[in-house]
């Protein structure tokens, strides 16, 4: 089963990372959609997604993207790709070259950022994740037979 993990991570009131981790591809589009639908009405101008951890992504996931792209574009600011492996930059190319406004592509995220207008910006590091405590149990007595 295809699954995507979407993490928000906001950076002022007008940019806002997402950062994508596992399958965009129809069947988890509208995991994206869900996050992505509301940008438009609000005051955010640049989304930066962090397409890394992105392991695979099909046509109707870039349309996705350059729909919000689009919207963005008419408020002034616009939604950019950033760590994309190789497959996902040539889709985005091949998208580009029919459309109007190509979604910008960006080697690392630091340069997104500037490309945004962001001057420093630290990313939060990994979650500190921990392991249950695990409590040791008595073996019941026994009783005499």
């Amino acid at each position: 089963m295809m699954q995507l993990s979407v993490r928000l991570v906001p950076i002022d009131h007008t940019t806002l990372v997402i950062t994508l981790t596992g399958e965009l591809d129809r069947t988890t589009r509208p995991v994206l959609a869900s996050f992505l639908d509301p940008v438009p009405k609000s005051p955010l101008t640049h989304v930066l997604v962090a397409a890394g951890d992105l392991w695979f992504c099909d046509l109707s996931g870039i349309e996705r993207l350059a729909l919000t792209h689009r919207a963005l574009r008419a408020k002034g600011g616009h939604l950019a790709v950033a760590g994309a492996r190789p497959p996902l930059r040539r889709l985005i190319a091949l998208m580009g070259e029919q459309a109007d406004a190509a979604i910008p592509v960006f080697a690392t995220m630091a340069e997104a950022l500037a490309a945004a207008g962001v001057a420093a910006y630290r990313p939060a590091g990994p979650a500190r994740r921990h392991l249950p405590r695990l409590r040791t149990v008595q073996p019941a007595p026994r009783r005499p037979r």
